[in-house]
């Protein structure tokens, strides 16, 4: 690929990871949307270079910088290199990057079926060893008869950080057979308000099917098609967790899969969609939503390191707005959260949501289990299963 001296390269927004690559210091180059599956390896001394991809800079700009800070001359033949491997692996903004997504939405869009594309990485992908390690989990919990709630609130963290609160989540779950689940979790790169799968879901364990009658209905009565930006269920993980661990305990179930933005500038369409829901909801209708609470330390771009201070903050927020989702308190939970700069929940729109949904409702709803648990050097996220019963 040919780059005129006068183009301004830009990188997408992808997760740049610091590690240790044989050795020496390095950045793994990670697209969190998975238009590219190949991450890349990138040495240290290439961080100005990332840094200087942003639009706004020449290769001649670049090459200026480069040779500044490397204490050499970097030729345009080596950031053009540098950048033609970029771009094959879809890491920049270009043309090729542009027609290549519209290709991969549209075979994604045509699929009848969201691949399990966490198996063998977030969770074993041999189904004996998935019930296995999904058994480890609920045993941390004690068990508990006819454990039976209208909706359920679990964490979408690593299953292994998170253990504990999935455990008390899900532990002795008893829907019946056939149960319709709406899982709402938090579209981390959604670029719609929500975006409703119209996809069967794969796992280990074998094929979810999704709801067809009920999202038709959905659809016909929001007046519109709810697939949104589609695409991001192909590597969203907050509601494919949820799957896999109502998958190893119902069975048989039906699906409706939607991840749920921030409402931020769609408040009205959250209180549409909300009505139309409830309209549908019957005694066969359960919720589940799959949400990580606060969010701080180096790895969520804060200055200072979290530790136990954080920790407790972290977990007395948590139990604040939880008492606003108790009692489905949708304005008090936006205004505590379009407001939060600091503790980075992941899950505002998923609780909002639930919130206007049950507005009115008399559930009973019980906190089960909180924590805040280390993730990431100098980092911590804080987790909560609670549950509402009839």
């Amino acid at each position: 690929m040919k780059y005129s001296p006068d183009f301004r390269p830009k990188l997408r927004a992808i997760d740049i990871i610091p590690f240790n690559w044989q050795g020496k210091e390095a950045f793994l180059l990670r697209d969190p949307l998975a238009y590219s599956e190949n991450p890349l390896v990138v040495p240290k001394e290439m961080a100005p270079l990332l840094i200087a991809l942003d639009g706004q800079h020449s290769l001649r700009d670049i090459q200026v910088m480069l040779t500044r800070s490397l204490g050499r001359l970097v030729m345009l033949e080596e950031i053009e290199d540098f950048l033609a491997t970029l771009e094959k692996n879809l890491f920049l903004e270009t043309e090729f990057f542009t027609k290549k997504r519209q290709e991969l939405e549209k075979d994604f869009s045509q699929s009848k079926v969201r691949p399990s594309s966490h198996a063998g990485h977030a969770y074993p992908l041999k189904p004996d060893e998935l019930k296995t390690f999904l058994n480890q989990i609920l045993n941390l919990w004690p068990k508990r008869p006819n454990y039976n709630p209208r909706i359920i609130i679990a964490p979408h963290i690593d299953f292994r950080a998170g253990a504990q609160t999935f455990a008390a989540a899900y532990q002795g779950l008893s829907w019946p057979k056939g149960a319709r689940v709406i899982v709402l979790g938090t579209g981390h790169f959604l670029e719609t308000p929500v975006s409703l799968a119209y996809k069967d879901f794969e796992t280990p364990l074998g094929l979810v099917k999704y709801d067809r009658e009920f999202v038709a209905e959905l659809s016909k009565k929001i007046d519109e098609d709810l697939r949104g930006h589609e695409w991001a269920h192909k590597s969203e993980h907050s509601i494919d967790f949820q799957v896999v661990f109502l998958k190893h305990l119902l069975g048989e179930f039906s699906l409706v899969p939607i991840l749920v933005a921030s409402p931020q500038g769609h408040r009205n369409f959250f209180k549409k969609l909300a009505e139309s829901l409830r309209d549908l909801l019957d005694e066969k209708t359960y919720l589940v939503v799959g949400v990580d609470f606060c969010h701080l330390g180096l790895r969520y771009g804060d200055p200072t390191p979290a530790g136990e201070n954080e920790k407790q903050k972290a977990r007395e927020f948590d139990f604040n707005l939880l008492q606003k989702v108790l009692t489905f308190d949708a304005d008090r939970i936006y205004e505590m959260l379009a407001k939060d700069d600091y503790y980075k929940v992941c899950g505002f729109g998923p609780l909002y949501l639930l919130s206007l949904i049950f507005s009115g409702e008399k559930l009973s709803g019980k906190i089960l289990h909180q924590e805040a648990v280390d993730f990431g050097e100098g980092s911590i996220v804080s987790l909560a299963a609670a549950a509402f019963f009839d």
